[in-house]
């Protein structure tokens, strides 16, 4: 929440995502969502209320359910099961083309919208791998510091 406050005012910048890294993204459902496919291919998702004490007051008051229920259509589901942090975002492009017969540019605009709404309320998360590379070189170590910048520290 400090960070999602720190981006808004603009004192600390968001880090910067290339379009590579966020291809090589997992996207990994909420555990507290509960979901079953019913017989007409249609994914029902149930999404508990937040646990904070002005909601359940306001659930009291006007009495709310506990829970809701979100269906998503056959793209949704599709998208959905894939996103099980097995299947990568390009994983899940290549098979939106497959299953509805769409272009590239398609498929990414559709799931790029549907993934920052499901990202925004929490619904699912991403895991993004780091770029590790076995063969780079090793960092030369930093020389010894000189107080003021110029003077060598004496011993």
């Amino acid at each position: 929440m400090l960070n999602r406050l720190l981006y808004t005012l603009k004192l600390k910048k968001r880090p910067d995502m290339d379009r590579g890294r966020i291809m090589k993204a997992f996207p990994v459902r909420n555990q507290l969502i509960t979901w079953e496919v019913d017989d007409k291919g249609e994914a029902s998702l149930v999404v508990p209320q937040k646990d904070k004490l002005w909601v359940r007051l306001a659930s009291k008051l006007f009495m709310l359910p506990n829970k809701r229920v979100i269906v998503l259509d056959a793209m949704g589901t599709f998208v959905w099961q894939l996103c099980d942090g097995k299947h990568t975002i390009a994983q899940i492009i290549r098979g939106i083309q497959k299953q509805h017969q769409l272009t590239r540019k398609e498929a990414e605009t559709s799931l790029f919208t549907f993934m920052q709404q499901l990202g925004k309320r929490n619904y699912i998360g991403f895991a993004i791998p780091t770029d590790n590379k076995p063969n780079a070189p090793a960092t030369p170590e930093p020389e010894p510091q000189k107080r003021f910048g110029f003077l060598p520290k004496r011993r």
